[in-house]
């Protein structure tokens, strides 16, 4: 997406608009290793559950955060399996799954399973990667239902996923909007006025559904994070704001 030449025009806000620190601290999405401070200082953090181990995560846990584990249903970053197709990811190779292969499906309870016990819940991430396949959107929204029961009460945050997401209303609790005013892809960069506008109609339409809404932005300079977190502001939606490979806080 091109850039936004003067994103600073879009930096006014407006007076009767004040910041809420708390709310931006509603939800973190980091995959780093390493168990920073800064973790406790939000409501809910995503990690990767690699990198977590129980006691790092209770440890969060006891400072009142709920830790929910990164897990992919669209794509894997593993070996070669039984359910891996040859399209490959260009940004981060991993390659997009058949969703229908039963051994993937066992797959995903193994891992929700797994990780159950120990962590608040889940981001559902890769949704979209069935979104231009009518077989393979079946097969996903069927998958997610299949993890709301083997996650029980746990709480699933889908990380877009809007072409389904009418008939996920009841699988998942809230739904975290990647990129929602500024992104890394073509270089870090704001938002243009039709991107700026599509991301607020996938706001309406997460709050039209009653599901918790969140934001994720990237940004690399100061202008670009106030850009964001203005925005969000303005919007009342809590956004995280960080690098390409989530290992800022």
């Amino acid at each position: 997406m091109p850039a936004l030449r003067h994103p600073q025009t879009y930096l006014e806000r407006p007076a009767d608009v004040r910041e809420d620190p708390a709310r931006h601290r509603a939800l973190a999405v980091y995959y780093g290793p390493e168990l920073s401070p800064v973790l406790a200082r939000y409501r809910r953090v995503v990690v990767q559950p690699g990198h977590f181990w129980p006691e790092r995560v209770e440890r969060l846990q006891r400072r009142g955060v709920e830790v929910l584990a990164y897990l992919s249903l669209g794509e894997d970053d593993g070996g070669p399996a039984a359910w891996n197709t040859d399209d490959i990811h260009p940004e981060w190779r991993t390659r997009r799954v058949n969703v229908r292969h039963p051994q993937w499906r066992e797959h995903i309870q193994a891992q929700v399973e797994r990780h159950r016990p120990v962590f608040d819940g889940f981001l559902l991430d890769t949704l979209d990667s069935a979104a231009t396949d009518p077989n393979q959107k079946r097969a996903m929204i069927k998958l997610v239902r299949l993890v709301r029961q083997w996650a029980g009460d746990r709480y699933l945050l889908a990380n877009r996923g809007f072409d389904l997401l009418e008939r996920l209303r009841g699988s998942v609790d809230g739904v975290l909007i990647e990129s929602f005013s500024t992104t890394w892809q073509g270089g870090y960069h704001a938002y243009q006025g039709h991107e700026l506008a599509y991301t607020e109609g996938l706001l309406d339409l997460t709050r039209r559904l009653k599901l918790d809404a969140f934001a994720l932005d990237y940004a690399d300079t100061p202008i670009l994070k106030r850009f964001a977190r203005r925005r969000a502001n303005r919007l009342g939606v809590p956004t995280f704001i960080t690098n390409r490979e989530l290992t800022r806080l």
